[in-house]
């Protein structure tokens, strides 16, 4: 790597770096280092003159390389992209660098979105691309993927399998990572209701083979199932009914787990432990038609809505009069 910070250069000496002010008496500065604070320098002198030039843009990546986080340069680069006409294809490998070093960085994942949105509203000219932030998801589709002709769907299905097995990708390091997951939804959603959803549901399948509590993967099903082109139908509900029996782990296998925790100050006042055990006795009650378990549901729901958990007071009295309804033996 070229050893010589860029602002040594022959070539940046027409560039007045602008100090950053922070007033006569800061309270407390922040102590950069001397390489970021004088990059920083003249990035706010380019932005002050506006300039839009090919050592804008790389300047643009040394900051960011600096510090993935920093949004305002994110935009900067986004606009010398566009003003540059600066081919895509180099600036995703470049990301595709800086999540697998970065990947809990939200301003990296917006970035490929707002590159992938672009490239699909030149290369799909009869969509209606908008760009979105990946938190803010849309519930119709950007793109109206079954009007397209087939040489603009095969388009379509290509970018789509290319992210989605960027994401996977990102996923195999990290099951969790909020922002991959939401970048994936987007994905989904922006290309339209492409044969993705479908093969999305074999994907997840996959990860719940590999750890069924993967809280993520049960989260994404249940985005695929109730946003996908087929909906809540009365087949998808019972298919997915089947699969949680399919599981065969009945609540009662904590209950003495739960029961054991309750003798313990802290827990004794978590509303998860309380609420826990009232699933357990509801179910017992239900299954075994035990009256002891049912007296110990409402027992808990009305701890809960007295004690533990009274914000939630209405929720756990209107849930211990549906007990009532619970038939047991005497």
């Amino acid at each position: 790597m070229d050893e010589v910070p860029f602002y040594e250069k022959p070539e940046w000496a027409d560039v007045v770096p602008i100090p950053q002010d922070d007033g006569p008496n800061p309270l407390v500065p922040i102590a950069y280092t001397k390489d970021y604070s004088t990059t920083m320098d003249y990035f706010r002198a380019i932005c002050r003159s506006e300039e839009q030039s090919e050592r804008a843009l790389e300047l643009t990546k040394i900051v960011i390389e600096m510090c993935p986080s920093h949004y305002t340069v994110w935009h900067c680069r986004q606009r010398l992209l566009k003003a540059l006409n600066k081919d895509l294809t180099d600036e995703l490998e470049w990301i595709k660098w800086m999540s697998s070093e970065n990947p809990k960085s939200y301003q990296i994942w917006h970035h490929r979105q707002v590159l992938v949105d672009h490239i699909s509203s030149v290369l799909l000219p009869a969509s209606s691309a908008t760009s979105e932030t990946a938190s803010s998801l849309i519930t119709a589709p950007t793109i109206p993927y079954h009007e397209l002709p087939e040489s603009q769907q095969k388009a379509a299905r290509d970018m789509v399998k290319v992210e989605l097995d960027f994401i996977a990708t990102a996923l195999e390091e990290d099951s969790k990572n909020y922002h991959a997951w939401s970048y994936r939804q987007w994905v989904l959603t922006h290309f339209g209701q492409g044969p993705w959803w479908e093969e999305e549901l074999s994907y997840i399948d996959g990860l719940l083979e590999l750890d069924v509590r993967n809280n993520s993967a049960w989260n994404q099903r249940f985005y695929i199932v109730s946003t996908g082109p087929q909906g809540f139908t009365e087949e998808i509900v019972r298919r997915e009914i089947e699969i949680l029996h399919r599981a065969k782990h009945p609540l009662s296998e904590v209950k003495e787990f739960c029961e054991g925790l309750v003798s313990r100050t802290q827990a004794n006042f978590s509303p998860f432990l309380h609420s826990t055990l009232l699933d357990i006795y509801e179910q017992e009650a239900k299954e075994q038609k035990k009256a002891e378990s049912l007296s110990k549901a409402k027992s808990e729901a009305a701890l809960l809505a007295e004690k533990i958990d009274p914000i939630r007071k209405k929720y756990w009295n209107w849930k211990k009069t549906q007990l009532n309804s619970i038939t047991v033996e005497a």
